[in-house]
C-alpha cells in the first residue's frame, strides 16, 4: 500500500516510541488528507501540547476542533486531545441501564478515582473514543496519535489487561462473593476486607465499603457493555479499513526496535502499511555525501582559505576554512550514518520500498500548518491544493 493509499483508510494509527516526531507525523497526515478532500480527524492520546503546537494553535480539548483551511474538493481538519475521565464519563451514560444507576456511579468516589488510577485506563478510554468516532461517520479519516512507549504495542496491551479484569473471577468474586467462593468462605472473606476497609475509613474519612458495594453493584448492570465494546475495538483494529504506520528516528536503537515491533506486530493481524523515518541527516543537494580523499580534502582546504581571504577574512581565514571544512565532514558522516540505519530499518520490515518515506530534518521547529505541508510533501508528494 503505497502513502498516497493510507489516506483512503477510515483509522490511521501512528505508533513508535518517544522522541520521534509521531505527533507531528500525524498531524501532517492528518493536513495532507484534508488538502486531498477529505474530511480529518486527529486524535491523540499525550495530554502534553505536542499536537497543538504542530498545528500551530493554542490549544485542544476533549471535543473536534475544526482548524480553519483554505483547501478544495470540501477537505477539513479538525483535532482534539482525549480527557479520559470524560470518555469513561460518556461511556458510562450511554451503557446505564436508567438515570438512577448512571447518577449513583458519577457521584461514587471509587468510580472518580479509578479511571486515573487503573492501569490502561487511559489506553482503553481511547480505543473507545476511536470506535465512537468511526462509528458516527463524521470523518473518512480518523488519525490516532498513540502515547509513546517503549514497545509500540504497549496502547494495545495495557486496555487488553483492563478488559482481561472485567472479564476476570476477581471481578466475579467481588460483585458475587457468597456464590463465588461458597458462604463459609464469604464469611471469612467478608470479616477480613472489612477490617481493611473500617480501618481505611478511619485514615481517609471515607467510606469505603459503602462506596465499593454502591459502585460494584451498578457497575455490574454495564459490565457486558463494557466488555463488548473492547471487543468491537479489538475487531476494527483488525479490519483492512485501519492500517498501521510506524515512525522511527535515525539510529542504531529505532534499528532493534522496528525489528522488535515487527515480531509482536505479525502474530497481532494488524495491518501495518508504512514505516516513516522521521529527522533525517541528509546532505544537501541530492545524493550520498561525496568520499573526499586526502589530496581533496587539501585542495578544498585552500580553495576555502581563498575564497575567504578574498571576503576580507585574511588574519582568520585558514582557521575559518579549517572549521567549515570540520562542519561538512560531520554533516557528511551523520547523513552517512543516518542512511545506513535506515536502510537496516528498511530491510527488518517486510515492506516495498513505495511504503517507506523518509524525511529530512527540517531547520525550523514545527509550529505552523505551511511547515507541517512541506512534512505532508514529503511523505505524499504535492496535492493538487499545494
Amino acid at each position: 500500500m503505497s502513502p498516497e493509499s493510507w489516506l483512503d483508510l477510515r483509522v490511521l494509527v501512528t505508533v513508535g516510541t518517544g522522541g520521534v516526531g509521531k505527533t507531528t507525523v500525524s498531524a501532517a497526515l492528518g493536513l495532507e488528507a484534508a488538502r486531498r478532500g477529505k474530511r480529518v480527524l486527529v486524535l491523540t492520546i499525550d495530554p502534553a501540547k505536542r499536537l497543538a503546537d504542530a498545528l500551530g494553535i493554542d490549544e485542544l480539548s476533549h471535543e473536534p476542533r475544526e482548524l480553519e483551511l483554505r483547501v478544495a474538493g470540501g477537505g477539513s481538519l479538525a483535532a482534539m486531545v482525549l480527557d479520559t475521565k470524560r470518555t469513561f464519563d460518556e461511556l458510562v451514560m450511554r451503557f446505564s441501564p436508567d438515570v438512577e444507576s448512571r447518577e449513583r456511579i458519577l457521584a461514587n468516589p471509587i468510580y472518580r478515582n479509578l479511571t486515573d488510577a487503573l492501569a490502561g485506563s487511559r489506553e482503553y478510554s481511547a480505543m473507545a473514543k476511536l470506535y465512537q468516532l468511526y462509528s458516527d461517520g463524521d470523518y473518512d479519516l480518523i488519525v490516532l496519535d498513540t502515547p509513546p512507549a517503549k514497545h509500540a504495542l504497549d496502547f494495545l496491551e495495557t486496555p487488553r489487561r483492563l478488559q482481561g479484569f472485567l472479564d476476570s473471577g476477581f471481578l466475579k468474586v467481588l460483585l458475587h462473593p457468597a456464590a463465588a467462593i461458597g458462604r463459609t468462605g464469604f464469611r471469612l472473606f467478608r470479616f477480613g476486607s472489612e477490617l481493611v476497609l473500617k480501618a481505611m475509613e478511619r485514615i481517609t474519612g471515607i467510606e469505603f465499603l459503602t462506596a465499593i458495594s454502591e459502585f460494584l453493584l451498578a457497575f455490574e448492570a454495564m459490565l457486558g457493555d463494557f466488555t463488548r465494546q473492547g471487543r468491537e475495538v479489538e475487531r476494527l483494529l483488525r479490519d483492512l479499513s485501519c492500517g498501521f504506520v510506524l515512525v522511527a528516528g535515525p539510529d542504531p536503537e529505532q534499528a532493534r526496535l522496528a525489528r522488535s515491533f515487527w515480531r509482536r506486530l505479525e502474530p497481532e493481524r494488524i495491518h501495518l502499511v508504512g514505516l516513516v523515518l522521521n529527522r533525517i541527516r541528509v546532505w544537501p543537494g541530492s545524493g550520498p555525501p561525496p568520499e573526499v580523499d586526502a589530496a581533496e580534502r587539501t585542495a578544498a582546504l585552500t580553495w576555502l582559505q581563498k575564497e575567504l581571504e578574498e571576503r576580507g577574512l585574511e588574519e582568520t581565514a585558514e582557521a575559518a576554512a579549517r572549521s567549515l571544512l570540520g562542519i561538512a565532514e560531520q554533516q557528511a558522516a551523520l547523513a552517512r550514518r543516518d542512511a545506513e540505519n535506515c536502510a537496516q530499518m528498511e530491510r527488518a520490515l517486510p515492506l516495498e520500498p513505495a511504503q517507506v518515506r523518509r524525511i529530512p530534518l527540517f531547520d525550523e521547529d514545527i509550529h505552523a500548518l505551511d511547515t507541517l505541508a512541506r512534512m505532508g510533501e514529503h511523505m505524499l508528494g504535492k496535492s493538487e491544493d499545494g
